[in-house]
């Protein structure tokens, strides 16, 4: 299966929305309902998703299509900048595969709206790489994180992974930092004027600023569904871990500022999933893209060969375990 894949022709989009109505068919067919509330979305999740919260059919179909929308924006900033060498869809077919591991990614969340706008902003940064002028590039970057963070307050944090990948790709200087800042603030304040005017502005600074300090208290029921996410959790970790020494001889210097690039918003993504105010697994979609591409990059050698079919077939059948886990498990009388 994975050869179809290997083509980087435009038809391989479709092979990858059929794959993603493969392994998200639970939740597309009724079958898998949320089982657990989803995190404080910001004031345009609010305001333009909240009422999908009361629809998990209408849910689960438009979360299908934003998943596609970004595994398709990751592969095409994959492609663009050629972080693999050579061009194909596994960036893609890697994210959604990802994006579907845990049953909270099966339905339009804050962080799954927001996590959208990420491939854009990294897609700004990489192109800033050595290059004069890039000022539009440089204030899209902020702009585009800060648009995401209106849909889920935390992907503030990952300014902080733009900020330092400028300074990787470039020569970060003073007059471009402070068009970053203009980039970070204009969705902001146009956001806040526009609450303003309806007499939200009290309402808006509440949701998008009041939480963003708070960790995570670890509170978790130990129920089966748990122990799975977590073992789908150490699975994709143990992956990365194994993928790092390819990641670190990768040769050239534009392709090693790039892996950095990523692994600052990897450890952002990661980061943000710590700030709130209780554990929650669907804030996890927030470092898939970095991850996604990190995977295709680290095993891009190792997915030629033919042993990997049964390792995805393995993940495919797992993923789909995990997500039907609350049909199975009483059939086996396990809680």
């Amino acid at each position: 299966m994975l050869r179809l894949f290997r083509s980087n022709q435009i038809f391989v989009a479709i092979l990858l929305l059929a794959y993603l109505l493969v392994i998200r068919s639970g939740a597309l067919l009724g079958w898998v309902k949320p089982t657990e509330l989803a995190p404080m979305g910001g004031m345009l999740h609010q305001s333009w998703f909240g009422w999908l919260s009361n629809a998990p059919e209408i849910s689960a179909w438009l979360s299908l299509a934003l998943v596609f929308l970004q595994a398709v924006l990751v592969n095409f900033l994959a492609d663009e900048f050629r972080i693999l060498g050579e061009r194909n869809w596994f960036p893609g077919l890697i994210y959604g595969l990802a994006a579907s591991a845990f049953p909270q990614y099966l339905f339009v969340t804050g962080p799954l709206v927001a996590v959208t706008f990420v491939p854009v902003a990294m897609w700004k940064i990489f192109a800033a790489y050595q290059k004069p002028n890039v000022h539009a590039a440089i204030l899209d970057s902020a702009l585009w994180i800060s648009v995401g963070s209106l849909f889920y307050p935390q992907l503030i944090w990952l300014h902080l992974a733009a900020f330092i990948g400028l300074t990787v790709v470039r020569v970060f200087r003073f007059s471009e930092m402070v068009i970053y800042l203009a980039g970070a603030l204009i969705p902001l304040f146009l956001a806040w004027l526009w609450y303003f005017w309806l007499d939200q502005g009290s309402m808006f600074r509440d949701t998008q600023w009041s939480f963003l300090f708070q960790f995570t208290t670890f509170e978790m029921s130990l129920t089966t569904e748990l122990w799975l996410n977590w073992a789908m959790l150490a699975l994709f970790s143990v992956m990365l871990l194994l993928g790092l020494g390819s990641l670190s001889g990768k040769k050239g210097i534009q392709l090693q500022k790039m892996v950095s690039v990523l692994f600052w918003f990897l450890i952002a993504g990661i980061i943000t999933t710590l700030l709130q105010r209780q554990w929650n697994w669907a804030t996890w979609i927030i470092p898939i893209p970095a991850l996604a591409i990190l995977l295709a990059v680290g095993y891009q050698a190792t997915l030629k060969k033919w042993w990997v079919e049964l390792v995805h077939l393995a993940l495919v059948l797992f993923v789909l375990f995990v997500q039907y886990a609350s049909i199975l498990m009483p059939f086996f009388h396990i809680n």
